[in-house]
């Protein structure tokens, strides 16, 4: 899957048009890539489209943070170790 296929993607799961936040959605979703990527989940599993609904589900959770605290849900957490068992 490419970057902007990725990016496409992560927009329509968060109801986002538009490109006015395309380069803060790439960044977030580079930092989600980089957290399953450091999880153990193998970088072929990261880039393929298993990992979409994750990375959208990070992404949000990053888009979403509060003043003094970003917190990944829990469900974010136990589908990344879903796709780190899965290598």
């Amino acid at each position: 899957m490419t970057d902007n296929e990725l990016l496409t993607k992560v927009k329509s799961g968060l109801g986002i048009t538009g490109t006015f936040t395309d380069e803060t959605i790439k960044i977030y979703i580079g930092e989600v890539k980089q957290a399953l990527i450091a999880a153990g989940v193998k970088r072929s599993v990261v880039e393929s489209e298993k990992s979409v609904g994750c990375i959208l589900i990070g992404v949000n959770d990053l888009w979403n943070y509060s003043a003094g605290g970003t917190k990944l849900s829990d469900y974010f957490e136990k589908r990344a170790i879903q796709l780190a068992a899965e290598g």
